[in-house]
């Protein structure tokens, strides 16, 4: 049995309306915007309850 979730991972396209979607139509506040090079993607972090959301947009093809 799932007692929790610790966090979800969504691909989008582009990171910068995802970010528009979660946090001003959805309201969940940004937690922060980073990078991660060797995985070579673009991370934004939203909480929900105990559980975090990472929009994951590529930075190469």
């Amino acid at each position: 049995m799932i007692k929790q979730i610790s966090h979800i991972g969504i691909a989008v396209h582009d990171l910068e309306e995802g970010i528009r979607l979660y946090r001003d139509v959805l309201g969940l506040p940004l937690l922060g915007i980073e990078e991660v090079e060797e995985q070579k993607v673009r991370v934004a972090m939203f909480r929900v309850g105990g559980t975090r959301i990472e929009l994951l947009e590529p930075t190469s093809g």
